[in-house]
């Protein structure tokens, strides 16, 4: 069943309700890098009121993830706060495996377009009319170079 968008505010709603309220679990994480000091908290919770796994069939838990960074150089303060749901229950993934899974997910996004910048200057190309024809040659030349063995960007 597709998940309708006034189901889809309805339960963004109820989980923001519900995440007032003490998570079930919470994980809290640190990073400093490119001068930014990153700071995750990962809130948890498995109370799902009846009738809502119905729009989200497998619904297990809904997740709180609140990030902010902050420059250490000049104080800028960045933030935003994702609502998710997932499948997983609190057994299979507890909220710090939550919160590897989500920075796991960035890591993998980051590399593959850092690559497709980089290397083949997608940022600067300024084909409109065969933009999608251009992303699947281009991953098909990151493809084929990396069947090959042929770093594609130098690492230091």
């Amino acid at each position: 069943m597709p998940v309708l968008k006034e189901n889809q505010a309805e339960l963004r709603d109820w989980a923001e309700y519900l995440l007032q309220y003490p998570a079930d679990q919470e994980h809290h994480y640190h990073e400093v890098r490119s001068g930014w000091v990153w700071v995750w908290r990962v809130r948890s919770t498995a109370q799902i009121p009846p009738g809502k796994e119905l729009f989200f069939p497998g619904l297990q838990q809904i997740v709180e993830i609140h990030r902010h960074k902050t420059h250490k150089r000049t104080g800028v303060r960045v933030q935003e706060t994702g609502l998710y749901v997932t499948s997983l229950s609190p057994a299979q993934a507890d909220a710090t495996t939550l919160a590897r899974i989500s920075r796991g997910h960035w890591a993998i996004e980051n590399r593959l377009h850092h690559k497709r910048d980089v290397a083949l200057g997608e940022d600067a190309c300024r084909t409109r009319k065969a933009a999608q024809a251009m992303a699947a040659l281009r991953n098909l030349l990151l493809g084929f170079l990396h069947q090959l063995g042929v770093p594609v960007l130098r690492t230091i």
